[in-house]
């Protein structure tokens, strides 16, 4: 009970703080045009404010070095949240002057590696194509590959309002309930501080009041979300706790959506012999826009999804392999991208006569 109490007076005052630096923060973003501009992929009309990502950052490190426990926890997770911070820096520079991409890969993998070499690594596939333990080489391979894939495609989704948020809110509310049921109190208390600060920005983001997360915030809260995951994954692993199904679950089926999605328009783009990295309205939130929904429905839309993929996995992991499950993700994202396509030519279709009847 005294762990419950304390996590609800630490998130509420991550909340309150988050309330209290957002309209300060945006108002130095606006004087010194940290905003988003739009452009014909963006689908706002007026400068945004990019302040997001650092209110909830800010937030963030101020409650945990004024909660109990802040030694054992910076300790604990200090490459994550040095990594995390140096990440959230970089996004901030490219939100104010666009740094080339080139050197935010080289960066990420850079952080990757040392959160790697740090002793966070994939240690196994976990029966992902019969395969179990891996070489230390390969752990590092892997780990490097995944953390920076995911980092990137987390970044990619962020198109509409709540959306990258909606998703961060449900990654640590997942690690919240796993913290409870395997008793890791310093992975709930990190879990519990970004919950009250992404539900501050939230009430921004969907607000009249706008601002957005930006590239610091998508890069920021990915990269804490996926080395988080790997953390409590291994963590489980080592003390031979059957937890680390449910953090290969959570990585696998939080970040399917933006991964498979970031694969689906990288291969359609060099299809039509565009480089993979040319910016287009292709996403999966594009399509949802394209197919009639709201901003809002859009980003409940993917949130659900996202949930049915994790309980889907859950409910199936006693019964077949992690190939499978994985197998079962990659055709159901391909039958609904695959209708969503079809609703938007459609849509095309409908608009295209009615300009011919208007002639």
């Amino acid at each position: 009970m005294n762990t419950i109490i304390e996590f609800t007076l630490i998130g509420t005052l991550s909340l309150i703080l988050t309330l209290i630096f957002i309209p300060i923060i945006k108002k130095i973003a606006v004087q010194t045009n940290l905003v988003d501009k739009p452009n014909y992929r963006k689908v706002h009309a007026t400068p945004v404010p990019l302040v997001g990502g650092i209110s909830i950052a800010i937030t963030t490190f101020i409650v945990l070095f004024v909660s109990g426990n802040k030694l054992t926890i910076i300790k604990e997770y200090l490459p994550i949240l040095s990594s995390g911070l140096t990440l959230l820096i970089v996004g901030a520079i490219d939100d104010k002057t666009d740094i080339s991409a080139k050197y935010k890969l080289i960066i990420q993998l850079l952080l990757s590696f040392f959160i790697a070499f740090s002793g966070i690594r994939i240690i196994s596939l976990y029966g992902l194509f019969g395969i179990y333990e891996i070489n230390t080489w390969m752990q590092y391979a892997l780990t490097i590959l995944v953390i920076t894939g995911v980092v990137n495609a987390f970044n990619l989704i962020d198109g509409v309002d709540g959306l990258v948020g909606g998703l961060s809110l449900l990654g640590f509310t997942m690690f919240l309930i796993a913290s409870t049921f395997y008793n890791n109190y310093f992975l709930g208390k990190i879990s519990v501080i970004f919950i009250g600060a992404i539900i501050g920005f939230l009430k921004f983001n969907l607000s009249k009041k706008k601002i957005f997360m930006g590239d610091a915030g998508s890069l920021f809260i990915g990269f804490i979300l996926v080395t988080l995951g790997i953390k409590f994954m291994e963590d489980q692993r080592v003390n031979n706790d059957y937890g680390y199904t449910y953090g290969f679950l959570i990585l696998v089926a939080f970040f399917s959506i933006p991964v498979l999605d970031s694969m689906r328009v990288y291969i359609g783009r060099m299809k039509e012999g565009n480089s993979p990295f040319k910016a287009d309205k292709s996403h999966l939130h594009h399509l949802l826009l394209m197919a009639g929904l709201t901003h809002k429905k859009t980003t409940v839309f993917v949130v659900i999804f996202c949930m049915i993929l994790f309980l889907m996995g859950l409910g199936l992991i006693s019964y077949i392999s992690t190939t499978l499950i994985i197998v079962a993700y990659l055709t159901l994202f391909g039958i609904i991208t695959k209708l969503l396509l079809m609703i938007c030519s459609l849509h095309k279709w409908r608009d295209t006569i009615k300009l011919l009847e208007q002639k």
